[in-house]
């Protein structure tokens, strides 16, 4: 999941991190958050989260607004930008996750266990036993040979 959004974020060419992101959806899912509140859910230094949050106010993606009772206290938001552009992260994943079901759907992948190797290789990724195979492989050989 982590990879489709990654691919569908470079694909819409927008500069923007993974945690930067996650962010976005926070506020999406969550709406207006203090700083600190958004520094807990995202597991990090209330610092670290204004220094985040600082990008994507300048990117025009989140809004800082004062409390109108306590004005030492910001509201996050998220700008119109910021929504549409968690909209069309959502859309590019969700069709990615749709032909990646239907690739599966179409190798016969008959139980549970086939139906994620068959997932994993339509993702274009390596499966349990490819990597396993290489990783044996590797142990012990030099690196570039």
């Amino acid at each position: 999941m982590v990879g489709f959004t990654a691919r569908t974020l470079a694909g819409l060419d927008t500069e923007l991190t993974l945690s930067q992101y996650r962010t976005l959806v926070l506020l999406a899912a969550r709406g207006p958050l203090r700083t600190v509140d958004l520094a807990t859910v995202l597991g990090v230094h209330p610092s670290t989260a204004t220094r985040a949050c600082d990008r994507l106010v300048r990117r025009d993606l989140v809004a800082r607004r004062q409390g109108t009772t306590d004005r030492r206290v910001a509201w996050l938001t998220l700008t119109e930008a910021g929504r549409d552009l968690v909209g069309q992260v959502v859309r590019g994943r969700t069709d990615r996750i749709r032909d990646l079901v239907r690739a599966a759907g179409a190798a016969g992948a008959a139980s549970a266990g086939d139906l994620v190797i068959a997932l994993v290789a339509a993702a274009g990724e390596p499966t349990e036993d490819q990597w396993w195979r290489e990783w044996a492989g590797s142990v012990g050989r030099e690196p570039g040979s």
